[in-house]
């Protein structure tokens, strides 16, 4: 994981008029605990940490807070755990940070990456291709966090299925949703065509939850089935009906 810098203030203000103010001063009101210590309220620059969130584009990375203030002299690692934003115009309300020691295992959400979407078994015969989970929340060492868990679709026959138990995690890595929840699916189209989407790299990630209805990643289209000289398999609908129930996490 990146180890990256922030400056932070031990925070005071309290009061959700104070905390206005902060937030109109460019700052962003924090927490960070864990290791069964009592929460530490801090203050970080609202610009750096978006700056820093924006450019992680999904990756989990580690913060090194270098708290002013604070008793202990060296910068203090943590993980973000969540981050509040402003429903209207996207700024960050509030960050909660977990403290992260190397040598004790913590849980943490990656992105989810499907692999050769396009090139599906199931796709090319006119499936859909579903992704019912973005991230895959693991637990490990902070040293052995992965960057992302690919899932490779190549071989997906239609009506088949990707569960958690099928995904392969690097060693000291075990994922802590239920083995039998459905990553991804391919699922007969059923209604109108369904517009593709990229398959590959298909995670954001900081921590978004899997829907109720999956995420359609690519379907083939209509005049593709006729080109190849076979009938299309029906009209796709974006609620196309899936091979399996959702993961609701």
């Amino acid at each position: 994981m990146k180890q990256v810098p922030l400056a932070a203030k031990i925070r005071t203000v309290r009061g959700s008029s104070r905390t206005r103010r902060l937030r109109s001063s460019g700052f962003v009101p924090a927490e960070v605990y864990g290791h069964k210590e009592p929460n530490q309220s801090i203050e970080v620059p609202e610009k750096e940490l978006t700056k820093i969130l924006s450019s992680a584009k999904g990756d989990n990375i580690f913060f090194a807070l270098d708290i002013e203030g604070a008793k202990a002299g060296e910068p203090l690692l943590a993980v973000i755990k969540e981050v509040q934003v402003h429903k209207l115009n996207n700024s960050i309300l509030h960050a909660d940070f977990h403290k992260v020691n190397m040598k004790e295992k913590i849980r943490i959400k990656v992105p989810i990456r499907v692999l050769n979407g396009e090139l599906c078994e199931g796709v090319k015969v006119g499936g859909v291709l579903q992704l019912f989970m973005r991230t895959l929340e693991v637990q490990c060492l902070p040293a052995q966090i992965p960057d992302a868990v690919q899932v490779d679709a190549l071989h997906l026959a239609i009506g088949h299925s990707v569960h958690v138990s099928d995904l392969k995690l690097p060693e000291g890595v075990k994922a802590v949703q239920a083995s039998n929840s459905v990553v991804v699916s391919v699922a007969q189209q059923m209604a109108e065509e369904v517009k593709a989407a990229p398959a590959e790299g298909a995670a954001p990630v900081e921590g978004a939850a899997a829907s109720t209805e999956p995420e359609v990643l690519t379907a083939k289209k209509k005049e593709e089935a006729a080109a190849d000289g076979k009938a299309p398999a029906g009209k796709a609908d974006a609620k196309a009906a899936p091979a399996a129930k959702a993961d609701k996490k």
